[in-house]
């Protein structure tokens, strides 16, 4: 008997994704408040003591690949290297008027579930959906979705 397909393929809903909107008062710290928030979906980001730092520095050619290079450097810093970053950036800057970079050295220790806690989310990654990096007002307003 010959298999018969549906079809090809098929899309169905998919509702396994957050929005996250960040904001700064300058580009910088909408940047370091995105990665923030990022990690705040997984771990509670005040519990971390700044044990080491660890050099962040992604490049893009507009400032929406930054912004979705610099956030999947920070999915790897946590989910390849185990490593959970805190409120401590030093030396943050963006540079550059297309391409640009944006560079930090981010403090952080070693991931411990019984000291760091667990939220229920893992970020699996970044992507362009609904992204919009816009001033308003007087203010950075970053949005993005990640994939949970």
């Amino acid at each position: 008997m010959q298999c018969q397909l549906p079809g090809r393929y098929e899309y169905g809903e998919h509702t396994a994704d957050i929005s996250i909107i960040a904001y700064g008062c300058t580009l910088e710290e909408a940047f370091k408040n995105a990665a923030l928030g990022v990690a705040d979906l997984t771990y509670y980001v005040n519990r971390v003591e700044p044990r080491e730092y660890v050099d962040v520095n992604v490049s893009g050619d507009d400032l929406e690949q930054l912004l979705f290079n610099w956030i999947d450097e920070f999915i790897y810093i946590f989910d390849g290297k185990k490593f959970a970053y805190g409120d401590y950036f030093r030396e943050l800057a963006i540079e550059g008027n297309g391409p640009y970079r944006a560079r930090a050295l981010v403090g952080g220790e070693h991931f411990d579930i019984n000291k760091h806690g667990y939220r229920g989310l893992i970020v699996k990654a970044m992507t362009y959906n609904m992204m919009e990096i816009r001033k308003a007002n007087n203010y950075w307003r970053l949005t993005f979705v990640v994939d949970i």
